[in-house]
């Protein structure tokens, strides 16, 4: 293998070790590497080792600033198969710019795999012999610099300028760091027509005052800074930009500034799916971002398709022969209007009828993916609990709209997996032993939650977070209707987001406070300090500084990222294999041939997603008979399809031929997301 001298080798051990480099000013969780530091780890890697790494540069940000990738691949001479056309994964990080946090743990795991390769560690080395993994672990470049820069303000956009209030400048109203400590927080001011009061458990937390108990608010809260544009708002267009996780194409929230104008319209998004468009062998993206989608599968949209039910407009129903009154999904209701006639002839799609009733893009999970998904958060919560992290579950964010994980899983069509890392930790309470609970709730019956009353299930959608309007007698006709089930209520109450005076009363934030007050000495919170405001005269600054939470402290970086980047070369473990795992010639005299090959996936997961089939994104496995000039085909195409198997399975397919006795015959097997493979077998 082509490689520098010890001082490359030792380059790569610093690299790949728990040497993280030095912590900027007042930075918020780390130490973790800038951005310009980053690129030159990943250029010293794949100038050091440049028979496994190779580094290519896809884009520029908005900002000017390079988008790298990093190529991993063994150099095994007995593997014919170029690194480009192998079956590939890729791992992201950095699309929130802030999260600097998934960008050291991309680094780590390409440094761990080009050192397990090198030193000849048996899984990596079968890994990268067999597949490519791509690194990205920069996607937003101008959002990581801002993280690093003298003045914090807590944005995720990149350096697009954007007019964000559309007042026709760009630009034109940024914060400004009043009190001058590095961190733009909040500023808050007494007035009569405040809707804030301070909590009264924790007076630094504010929150909105409740009417209904009496309560009137007595503070405005604004950014810190100041009017620059003189429009009575604060701080409404500061510099930048667009959030890169909402700019992907799939739910795209059009009219939303900081979305984008249009799907793509960033370089830096721009990018990235042309390299997965060039790329097609990409068969899983992994990705260390501010999303746990392992653990949280929702999407926050709430357009439904994908694998529900629906039930058609009457009219539509009766027109097509179905019954109006029951519930199809969009594949039936699709057929029964192709052969209906009601499009002339034209075959109508699954798309159609989801844009003609309303329901907009696929935003479930497909049901026939879930049995895998869910293995893979089993398996996931076992190493949480074995490294004492349990705590990610509860705020686990999923994949929103616009996002990078909506694209992958339903448009682009394979498995997407996201993990945060690390949150401040909650301290866990002990609840009372009949308290109800999501996961009590799963394993109830319909008869058996009503049971509970209209009283108890008040204070169970109270403690939930659930809103006003989803109270208890309304949730109770639901169930009793059969609308709602208890598990589809569990997963919704789960999702909901901590409200003030929810549950014990005490604020979703005050747990935050203690661990800055107790671990960090008050350094991620501003005590509110008097400040003579040029506008607004007397307010206070302070709260909470930016980007707080988001990325692990120094003490816990290592483990907090050495236990993600071990799950993700465990998650590798489960993906699809292809092999022909047997050929049968079958004589049937006169010199004809019946002829079988057995197409396999000796891998634990199917060898497409289920939503990559509906989206048309998935390949099947084409199998092609390779005959000499001396045998001919009698039965069966030369080239057949088999549009996917599960994990274990295995398909055969036939021919019959005519072939001389002692002659070869091959058989090949290829997908781009699995790669090919051929077994000869010779006819006797």
């Amino acid at each position: 293998m082509n490689r520098k001298p010890l001082s490359g080798f030792l380059g790569l051990l610093v690299f790949a070790a728990a040497a993280f480099g030095q912590a900027p000013a007042g930075n918020l969780g780390g130490p973790f590497r800038k951005p310009a530091e980053a690129v030159s780890a990943l250029k010293d890697l794949a100038a050091g080792f440049p028979a496994v790494a190779a580094l290519e540069i896809i884009g520029k940000s908005a900002g000017g600033r390079e988008i790298p990738v990093l190529r991993l691949a063994g150099g095994n001479p007995a593997v014919k198969t170029a690194p480009g056309l192998r079956p590939a994964v890729l791992i992201t990080a950095g699309l929130d710019g802030g999260h600097v946090a998934g960008t050291e743990a991309a680094l780590r795991l390409a440094g761990k795999l080009v050192d397990g390769y090198v030193k000849k560690d048996g899984k990596i080395t079968a890994l990268l012999d067999a597949r490519t993994v791509y690194v990205a672990p920069l996607l937003n470049p101008d959002g990581a610099e801002a993280y690093f820069g003298a003045v914090r303000s807590g944005r995720f956009v990149n350096a697009r300028p954007v007019d964000e209030d559309a007042d026709g400048a760009v630009d034109e109203d940024g914060f400004e760091d009043l009190d001058k400590n590095g961190a733009i927080t909040q500023m808050r001011m007494k007035d009569p027509e405040g809707v804030f009061i301070p909590d009264p458990k924790e007076p630094r937390l504010l929150r909105p005052a409740d009417p209904a108990k009496g309560e009137k608010g007595i503070y405005k809260v604004f950014p810190e800074g100041i009017d620059n544009d003189g429009d009575g708002e604060y701080n409404e267009d500061p510099p930048g930009g667009v959030q890169l996780n909402r700019n992907y194409p799939h739910d795209f929230e059009y009219f939303v500034k900081t979305a984008g104008l249009y799907p793509a319209s960033e370089p830096e998004t721009a990018a990235l799916l042309q390299f997965m468009t060039d790329h097609p062998q990409i068969g899983l993206v992994l990705a260390f971002g501010l999303e746990n989608t392992i653990l949280n599968q929702k999407q926050t949209g709430q357009a439904k398709a994908g694998s529900d039910k629906v039930k058609p407009i009457r009219p539509i129903a009766e027109l097509i022969g179905l019954d109006p009154e029951k519930e199809y999904t969009l594949k039936e209701i699709a057929e029964a209007a192709t052969t209906s006639g009601i499009g002339g002839g034209m075959t109508i799609t699954e798309e159609m009828v989801a844009g003609f009733l309303g329901v907009g893009p696929a935003m479930e999970i497909d049901k026939a993916d879930l049995p895998f998904l869910e293995a893979v958060q089993k398996d996931y919560k076992e190493v949480l609990k074995a490294a004492g992290k349990e705590g990610l579950e509860k705020h686990a964010r999923g994949a929103g709209k616009g996002s990078f994980g909506g694209y992958v899983y339903f448009q682009y069509g394979v498995p997407f997996f996201s993990t945060d890392l690390w949150q401040v930790p909650e301290p866990k309470k002990e609840e009372p032993a009949d308290k109800l609970t999501a996961e009590k709730l799963k394993a109830m019956t319909a008869a058996q939650f009503l049971a509970l009353g209209e009283e108890k299930i008040a204070v169970f959608l109270k403690d939930s977070g659930a809103p006003p309007q989803f109270n208890s007698r309304a949730v109770m006709e639901m169930v009793e209707s059969g609308k709602l089930t208890t598990i589809r209520m569990a997963e919704m109450m789960a999702q909901m987001p901590p409200r003030p005076g929810a549950g014990s009363e005490e604020h979703p934030d005050a747990y935050k406070l203690q661990w800055a007050d107790a671990v960090w000495g008050g350094r991620g919170f501003t005590n509110w300090t008097p400040f003579k405001h040029p506008q607004l005269g007397d307010v206070e600054i302070g709260g909470f500084c930016p980007h707080f939470g988001l990325n692990p402290p120094a003490d816990e970086a290592d483990a907090a990222i050495g236990v993600h980047v071990d799950f993700y070369l465990k998650i590798m473990d489960n993906l699809p294999v292809l092999e022909i795992s047997g050929i049968k010639a079958e004589p049937l005299g006169g010199g004809v041939y019946g002829l079988t090959a057995y197409v396999s996936n000796t891998g634990r997961w199917p060898t497409s997603t289920a939503q990559g089939r509906r989206a048309r994104t998935a390949w099947p496995i084409r199998i092609t008979l390779v005959l000499d000039k001396s045998q001919t085909l009698f039965s069966g195409r030369p080239a057949e399809e088999i549009p996917f198997l599960d994990g274990g399975e295995t398909k055969k397919v036939e021919w019959t031929i005519r072939a001389k006795p002692g002659s070869r015959v091959a058989v090949k097997a290829w997908s781009p997301r699995l790669g090919a493979v051929e077994k000869t077998a010779v006819v006797s």
